[in-house]
């Protein structure tokens, strides 16, 4: 797993509302995004490529619950979304 990926706790969300991350070459990169859900304990996991968020046409996303739990599945969800992009762009995973 990505060493960035793998860092994500549910403390480590605290830092933002949003945030937004990517890994690879600029232009050819793996985008994601955070969006806390205060009201319903929960974190919407986004991910994209190549361009911002809003206007990316190949966002996928998957709403978490904000336990330990829940964080685990998401970034095994970012990784399995991540291993699938590099493939797909035939582009080494990085090394971190």
């Amino acid at each position: 797993m990505l060493q960035r990926f793998s860092v994500i706790t549910p403390t480590w969300l605290n830092r933002a509302t949003y945030y937004t991350g990517s890994v690879g070459p600029l232009g050819r990169d793996f985008r994601y995004r955070f969006q806390q859900d205060n009201e319903n304990n929960t974190i919407k996991a986004s991910v994209y490529s190549r361009i911002c968020y809003e206007k990316a046409s190949d966002v996928r996303e998957e709403t978490f619950p904000w336990d330990e739990e829940g964080i685990a599945r998401m970034r095994q969800w970012l990784q399995e979304n991540y291993e699938a992009f590099c493939r797909r762009e035939g582009i080494p995973e990085a090394a971190e």
